[in-house]
């Protein structure tokens, strides 16, 4: 299937919402076949999330953010992978921190 051009999908958006979103499942649904067959099952494991994080979202935006950030943190992951790679090193933690410990005060009945 051709992709549509942005201002087709922008009026099939506004006069269809369900023929846009039968569309975008179908053409999601078409990418996945024509990849490799060892990827396609991890595939659909990230459409899934995507979706769901889609459901939850509230708002397109929010949708936007949540998946944009999923992007950001799988790049961010693929640049440490491959500078461990480049200099022969672990993946250094996103961040040390300090654990603190939270103890319950006595209470004056004890």
């Amino acid at each position: 299937m051709d992709m549509p051009t942005f201002d087709e999908l922008r009026d099939l958006l506004q006069r269809d919402p369900e023929g846009f979103e039968a569309l975008r499942a179908q053409l999601i649904e078409d990418c996945i076949r024509r990849s490799s067959s060892c990827n396609q099952r991890r595939l659909r494991g990230l459409q899934f999330v995507i979706d769901a994080r889609r459901r939850v979202a509230g708002s397109p935006m929010k949708a936007l953010m949540d998946i944009q950030a999923m992007m950001y943190d799988s790049l961010f992951a693929l640049q440490q992978a491959l500078l461990a790679q480049q200099y022969g090193t672990e993946p250094a933690a996103m961040s040390a921190g300090q654990v603190l410990d939270f103890r319950r005060p006595m209470s004056p009945e004890s």
